[in-house]
């Protein structure tokens, strides 16, 4: 399976569709089955005898590209789990004509159980779970048994105080095929018998994704992240105070090399979870929050950090002086970089992440912006060409502000500034 179609995968079997109905139309490719969602789309399963086997959705990305979107994802993995799970394969990625096929062959099951089938798939789907082995292994092998494992880590994460889901340990690792009920339980871990629990039982999982959402998980994911980032700047702190002590050690380069690594791992983190499904606005905005935090943060420390240390430092003849100022490191001198360099270490440090992002996601931070602009300007002797953060912060203000207080095309004209005022009066004194 493509990193697209996983990802199209996790998010249609976590989508948060119902179904509103469904019937059987006649058309002239056939007869099909079609699967009203509470979205304004149609899944529909044709008849394989007249029609052929096939699958298709309304929506538009189904009908311009021809894949399997979300909505056929959602609908399949729900028909497969309830009502015939043997067709499922785990140790296989499914591909187009694997859906279609096995899709089609649901198609007389479907028909038997018309009446009751949407109250069926808009169900919990509790009624899969039973004290007994049989009903077990009957959901033993999951449709997609890879996207469905990262989820179950990156659920059972939250309840780890610090680490981040691909950084569990070896409890956590694939579930093999062919396993028993019985080979589920790990003695010493009952987060590890959940874990393969959740991959191999779709009711179990089912059950602790309506409590762990992934609105949990990346609050969570984001916090640790958030905490990773003020550990960045208490470890520089701690050890100006007390010099070195051992592999803890982190001087400016290393803080700044680890503040940029955050940086990245927390837009990555938004943007794949968006691309997986949509997003909560709160935390869209604590994103944007994080990164205004950590900015400001080190526009505080211009500094020579080293200047009344108590211990002594070994000086190299030709160290940089943004080695000793984390400011200079990161916003006013930053290091040039070879081309080889990774992107995320040589870009305009956490800017070209904000300018990236609807204005929306950090509006409500303009002030906090604003009052960083005027702390890097402070900064600034007249004569120096201004860093390029600063130029792209401002630039993204201007923008912003022109967005916000554009005249309208009524004839309504808009109230000069308090700037643009001071200006005329003082071309009428020139």
């Amino acid at each position: 399976m493509s990193p697209p179609s996983a990802t199209r995968a996790a998010a249609g079997i976590n989508a948060d569709f119902f179904v509103d109905r469904v019937r059987r139309h006649e058309s002239d490719r056939g007869a099909y089955y079609a699967f009203q969602l509470n979205r304004p789309v149609s899944v529909r399963i044709y008849n394989p005898i007249e029609q052929g086997q096939d699958i298709e959705c309304t929506c538009e990305e189904s009908r311009t590209s021809g894949a399997i979107c979300i909505h056929i994802y959602w609908l399949f993995d729900g028909l497969n789990a309830l009502l015939d799970t043997s067709t499922a394969s785990a140790s296989e990625a499914l591909s187009r004509m694997d859906i279609v096929t096995r899709a089609s062959a649901l198609y007389n099951v479907i028909g038997a159980q018309l009446p009751s089938l949407p109250t069926i798939l808009n169900a919990s789907h509790d009624e899969l779970a039973s004290d007994s082995d049989d009903a077990v292994e009957a959901v033993l092998s999951p449709t997609f048994p890879d996207a469905r494992a990262d989820q179950v880590r990156d659920m059972l994460s939250v309840f780890d105080p610090r680490r981040l889901p691909d950084e569990l340990g070896q409890d956590f690792t694939p579930v093999p095929p062919g396993v028993t009920p019985q080979d589920f339980f790990v003695p010493t871990s009952l987060a590890a018998t959940v874990y393969r629990l959740a991959v191999r039982d779709e009711s179990v999982f089912r059950r602790l994704r309506r409590v762990i959402t992934h609105d949990v998980c990346a609050n969570v994911h984001l916090s640790k992240l958030r905490a990773r980032a003020r550990e960045a700047f208490a470890r520089l702190d701690s050890y100006i105070q007390d010099g070195p002590s051992g592999s803890n050690d982190q001087d400016v380069p290393g803080c700044a090399r680890m503040l940029r690594s955050i940086v990245d791992q927390i837009c990555q983190t938004r943007n794949l979870r968006a691309s997986a499904g949509p997003l909560s606005p709160t935390l869209l905005t604590k994103v944007a929050e994080i990164l205004v935090e950590i900015l400001q943060e080190v526009c505080n420390r211009n500094e020579d950090v080293y200047h009344r240390i108590s211990w002594e430092r070994e000086v190299g003849e030709d160290e940089p002086e943004r080695n000793r100022n984390l400011y200079a490191y990161l916003i006013d001198d930053p290091p040039r970089f070879s081309p080889s360099t990774p992107t995320w270490m040589k870009e305009t440090f956490i800017m070209d992440r904000l300018r990236q992002m609807p204005a929306n996601e950090w509006r409500h931070l303009i002030e906090r912006l604003t009052s960083i602009l005027d702390q890097i300007r402070e900064y600034m002797p007249d004569e120096d060409q201004p860093p390029l953060a600063y130029t792209k912060l401002e630039r993204m203000i201007q923008d912003y502000t022109a967005e916000v207080f554009e005249p309208s095309s009524s004839s309504v004209q808009r109230r000069p500034t308090l700037g643009s005022q001071r200006e005329s009066q003082r071309r009428r004194l020139d």
